[in-house]
């Protein structure tokens, strides 16, 4: 199997889960199926149920409320790890009708993202992914909407680095050696990531905390959770959840 083009999600809840600082590290679509999204987007409450997609671009803090509605509340999601072709986004930028991050859920739509969440299980080569992938795109480009997830030109650091960390978050990376694989120094890595307004450290405790919230839907301990995320202390864990998203672990296991 080759190096996947997309990750996916799972979240449930059978009550109401306030999250806020809900890092989405790469273009991501989250489509609720159950229950409803609470988001707070640019000073405006958006809500989100089964009939429209969040659209959500890299980079990108989340502060919402996940809310069951007399029936569990069940989303999935969708991880873009690959860029589109830049004259498609323009194309879509022509024929967009909105900027909202909704996207209206039709039946080509709901196909290819049953697809490509079919597709990741199915250990295809990395260019048949990509094949999959591109059909996916060029769907969103006939809808005028695939700029929604891709509103900029290029990739910041910030990024590319979230990216690498999320294939591992609890490894033991050491910035010497993350700084060496996008062949500069340590010294280089960390001024980049300082005018992009981060650090190292900051980016890989946000992903390690939002693969934490995956794992924590496995219905795992929290010291194996904690230690599937890098961290020996279950106390530094908790303190960092908290820090993250404004509720413990204890409080996010809680609603499920």
């Amino acid at each position: 199997m080759g190096k996947p083009v997309v990750q996916t999600g799972q979240f449930r809840g059978i009550r109401k889960q306030p999250l806020h600082n809900v890092l989405v590290y790469a273009p991501t679509i989250i489509w609720v199926n159950q229950g409803h999204k609470q988001l707070w987007w640019h000073d405006s409450a958006l809500d989100f149920t089964q009939t429209d997609w969040l659209a959500i671009p890299a980079s990108q803090y989340l502060t919402f409320v996940n809310v069951p509605d007399q029936v569990l509340f069940h989303s999935r999601t969708l991880t873009f790890l690959e860029p589109p072709p830049q004259e498609w986004i323009e194309e879509s930028v022509q024929s967009a009708s909105h900027d909202e991050p909704r996207i209206h859920v039709t039946q080509p739509l709901a196909y290819c993202f049953d697809v490509m969440t079919d597709m990741v299980a199915k250990a295809l080569s990395e260019e048949t992914q990509r094949q999959f992938l591109m059909g996916f795109y060029a769907e969103m480009k006939q809808a005028g909407v695939l700029h929604l997830l891709f509103p900029g030109e290029g990739q910041s650091l910030r990024e590319k680095l979230s990216r690498y960390l999320s294939v591992n978050p609890g490894d033991d990376h050491k910035i010497e050696v993350v700084s060496g694989h996008f062949s500069m120094s340590r010294a280089t890595m960390n001024r980049k990531l300082s005018a992009e307004g981060t650090s190292f450290r900051q980016i890989l405790a946000e992903v390690r905390m939002g693969y934490a919230l995956s794992l924590i839907q496995e219905s795992r301990s929290q010291l194996d959770v904690a230690l599937a995320c890098g961290y020996q202390s279950e106390a530094r864990f908790s303190s960092r959840f908290k820090q993250q998203f404004g509720l413990t672990p204890k409080q996010y296991v809680q609603t499920l």
